[in-house]
Order: structure tokens, then sequence, then C-alpha cells
């Protein structure tokens, strides 16, 4: 089943930076940094621990992702968005 990106999710990184983001998500799992899921996000900006937050464009629902940019740029967290 392919999910489908919805049009909220905007904007997207192109290819070459989701290599990128994916290369660092990599490092960060194998560092076991890797937090995962919105409340741990949330935990983690609130604590002012987190550096970097992916966000996954077909998240369903979206909203449940929506408090994440305002959150991160209170916290001056670099933030993106994926497919």
């Amino acid at each position: 089943m392919e999910s489908t990106v919805t049009p909220k999710a905007y904007p997207l990184a192109d290819a070459q930076l989701t290599m990128g983001i994916l290369d660092i998500i990599q490092h960060s799992t194998n560092y076991k940094q890797l937090k995962k899921g919105a409340n741990e996000v949330t935990n983690t900006l609130n604590r002012g621990i987190s550096e970097f937050v992916v966000m996954v464009a077909d998240t369903e629902p979206l909203e449940i992702l929506l408090h994440l940019p305002l959150l991160a740029e209170d916290k001056g967290t670099l933030q993106l968005a994926a497919e």
C-alpha cells in the first residue's frame, strides 16, 4: 500500500537532502540517540535536548505533528520534513 503525502506537509526535502537525513538517522540509531514518536519528540524539545527533528509527511493524521514546528522554533532546533 503506497502512502500519499498530504498537501499540508510543505516544504518537503528533495531527494539529495532526504538521503542525508536518512544517513543522520542511521548514525543516531547506531549511537542509541534516536527518539521516535510525537510524544517523545515533544518531551525532548521541552527539555532542550533535541538538536534535530525530522517530521514524516505521510503521518496520519498529520495534525499530531503540527505543534512541533512552533515548539522547535521556540527551542532553536533544526526541523525538516521528509517523505
